[in-house]
């Protein structure tokens, strides 16, 4: 299926009836697979920072709800500087290495997010990244959400799966 063809597709499931259970849409070095309750994130290590920035800061654009949680070994010390940079400590506990913390990202801190950027481009010099964001993206948001992505060179929708007429009758 052509782009275009996905684009249409994607802009008629609104009134045709039908539920979308993902979207997958992306580049190269980027992909973007949304459901209506997570967003799964992959840049590749040849990813530019602004491609980044853009899919960053674009998602927030969109919903300033979404979320992202990770998990640092760090000492004491890093957890209240991590806090300090927007992150929202859930919880930590000792162990080997000094300490596991778990922080909550929010979309919504943009000062948090240029961390975060920066922290993604770090762990970019050795491998790629896969990230799962989690959100509460309707059918109308994950448009939303391509509306804002698309504007990005070579980006285009590469997937759409349909909840199975099966599942809709049980």
């Amino acid at each position: 299926m052509t782009e275009t063809m996905y684009a249409k597709e994607l802009a008629d499931f609104l009134t045709d009836g039908r539920e979308i259970t993902l979207v997958e849409m992306g580049c190269d070095e980027v992909n973007i697979s949304c459901t209506q309750g997570k967003i799964n994130l992959w840049f590749g290590r040849k990813v530019s920072e602004p491609l980044i920035r853009h899919v960053i800061f674009g998602i927030s654009n969109v919903d300033s709800s979404v979320s992202h949680e990770l998990e640092i070994i760090c000492n004491f010390d890093t957890i209240s500087l991590n806090e300090s940079l927007g992150y929202k400590l859930i919880s930590y506990s000792k162990t080997k290495g000094g300490y596991r913390a778990v922080f909550k990202l929010l979309f919504s801190k943009k000062f948090a997010l240029d961390h975060f950027m920066r922290s993604i481009i770090d762990q970019l010099k050795e491998k790629g990244v896969k990230l799962t964001l989690h959100w509460d993206g309707s059918p109308g948001m994950i448009l939303h959400l391509y509306n804002e992505l698309k504007k990005l060179d070579n980006m285009k929708i590469k997937r759409i799966e349909y909840k199975a007429e099966e599942d809709k009758r049980g």
